[in-house]
């Protein structure tokens, strides 16, 4: 059995063995998308479109046909953000890089494949840097811990492993960082005027809404990323051993049952219920589909 490992599905495994259950092995996913998840992607195709060099109009576009629905206050708040942006960076040319790069190789036993698509990988000082865009909520200014938890990102560390594999070594990342708005529309207040009154705060509060911070790939980190992954792979293979003599095919996936996790989780809905979900039971507002959509 050939099993692709990403960087989102180690995160849901070190999250909740159950959840990754669910997500990666019985391919359970919410008929609707999360906002946050969909204005990630829309935020994201908006900065591609800059540095192809497209104007802030062409760039907003280009985020809300990725936005996929009609969430007027997200494109809204896109609006407002992406006209940001350009201001906050009209004197710095986009950075030329390799987009949309997708990898795939062997890792460990039981045949398990590392997989993804790389944002971008840029020519800097010489060398390779891998480009990271980030949208986050938190407090992105020099003192915040959001820089010191980002060199264990478990993404960024698959992707310089798979960029070393491809030929690219890396030595730098750049990450391009927003943060997410904390006003929200005021009553009686069109999302037009939001969106002006958003992108009038992004220019008077550059510092609070856009960071770019270079960081130097660390050999060790990267060979501790690669044990853990390789751990998870063998934790995986091991419980789906068990689950040929379990009581249900859940059982041997762990359920944290902490609030922090749970709270946030797309299974929470049954799970906390003490329900199971399988393949011929499938609760309201999930369905089985592909297992890694992210590399689509």
């Amino acid at each position: 059995m050939i099993t692709t490992i990403t960087a989102s599905a180690i995160t849901k495994f070190l999250a909740c063995q159950r959840a990754y259950y669910y997500r990666y092995e019985l391919g359970l996913q919410t008929v609707e998308t999360s906002d946050a998840l969909s204005f990630g992607r829309a935020y994201h195709a908006a900065i591609e479109a800059r540095n192809k060099g497209q104007t802030a109009e062409q760039a907003v576009c280009a985020g809300v046909t990725a936005l996929g629905n009609q969430n007027e206050q997200l494109v809204a708040t896109l609006s407002g953000l992406v006209h940001g942006y350009f201001s906050r960076y009209e004197n710095d040319l986009p950075m030329a890089t390799l987009s949309e790069i997708r990898f795939e190789h062997k890792i460990g036993k039981y045949g398990f494949r590392a997989a993804g698509v790389i944002d971008g990988l840029a020519e800097l000082n010489g060398g390779y840097a891998l480009l990271e865009y980030k949208t986050t909520s938190q407090a992105i200014d020099t003192d915040s811990d959001y820089w010191v938890r980002l060199r264990n990102n478990i993404q960024i560390n698959q992707y310089v492993d798979a960029l070393e594999t491809l030929g690219y070594p890396v030595r730098e990342i750049v990450y391009d960082v927003t943060r997410k708005p904390s006003i929200r529309p005021k009553l009686n207040e069109s999302l037009e005027d939001y969106a002006i009154r958003l992108r009038d705060d992004c220019e008077k509060r550059p510092e609070f809404y856009f960071a770019r911070r270079q960081v130097s790939v660390l050999s060790d980190d990267i060979e501790r990323f690669r044990t853990l992954r390789r751990e998870i792979c063998y934790q995986v293979a091991a419980n789906r051993k068990r689950q040929k003599r379990a009581a249900t095919k859940a059982s041997p996936w762990l359920c944290c049952n902490q609030q922090m996790t749970c709270t946030v989780c797309e299974f929470k809905a049954f799970c906390l219920h003490g329900t199971e979900a399988t393949e011929s039971e499938i609760p309201t507002g999930f369905y089985v589909g592909e297992r890694n959509p992210e590399l689509k």
